[in-house]
């Protein structure tokens, strides 16, 4: 029965049935900081949204009015963000990688990636060793040295949201190494350690430098 009345209010009514969607991937999925800070939201805010697949929580930041730049290397998960894009005239989507250096890469896909009918666009990583993917399915992407777009900013970035399967430990050394976060107020972070052993011990070391650097507040490592 929930699935037909879902099916009526998506045809009947697609967009009441999307703001629906939306308000319910927020209270389920997204951390209570994170939320609270969203609600904060205005037309004067940069935010960015690093890993934003095909672009849920860019779309949440979009509709408080801020600006949005959003990430994403994954071509199918971008296809659809740009479609999320179209509807926002605050939304600059990107079809490039965060990282260190720019450069090309090779963005890895998940095992299952040409098995299955389910979207594993969000388990793409740039690190051939992260456990579910697969080193023989990926395609090549540009990657850009994230600590040198920041500073080429030169503004103030209200929120960063990062998910980017692994990557996250590298990229965040180099923008300490750069001195790249004078200038970033919020970085809501996925640390991926629980799935993927061999980032326990970096994922550890890089909390110690943050919280060495002054920078604790500024991170929320909550991001589901």
């Amino acid at each position: 029965m929930r699935f037909f009345i879902k099916l009526i209010l998506k045809r009947i009514f697609p967009e009441l049935f999307h703001s629906f969607k939306l308000n319910f991937f927020i209270s389920k999925n997204l951390p209570r900081e994170f939320v609270e800070h969203l609600n904060f939201l205005s037309k004067d805010h940069l935010v960015i949204d690093v890993g934003a697949n095909i672009g849920m929580v860019s779309e949440c930041l979009a509709k408080k009015g801020a600006k949005v730049i959003s990430f994403e290397p994954n071509s199918k998960a971008y296809n659809e963000l740009t479609k999320v894009a179209k509807k926002y005239n605050n939304i600059d989507a990107k079809n490039v990688a965060v990282g260190i250096k720019n450069r090309l890469v090779n963005l890895y896909m998940h095992k299952q990636s040409k098995l299955s009918t389910e979207d594993l666009t969000q388990a793409s990583s740039l690190l051939h060793e992260k456990p579910n993917i697969s080193t023989g399915i990926f395609e090549e992407v540009q990657e850009i040295d994230f600590a040198e777009y920041l500073k080429s900013l030169q503004r103030k970035v209200e929120l960063i949201k990062i998910d980017i399967e692994g990557y996250e430990i590298q990229l965040i050394n180099h923008l300490l190494d750069n001195d790249s976060l004078d200038n970033v107020k919020k970085i809501y972070l996925e640390t991926h350690e629980k799935k993927f052993i061999q980032l326990v011990e970096p994922t550890m070391k890089l909390k110690q430098r943050i919280k060495s650097k002054g920078f604790e507040e500024k991170f929320c490592y909550d991001w589901p």
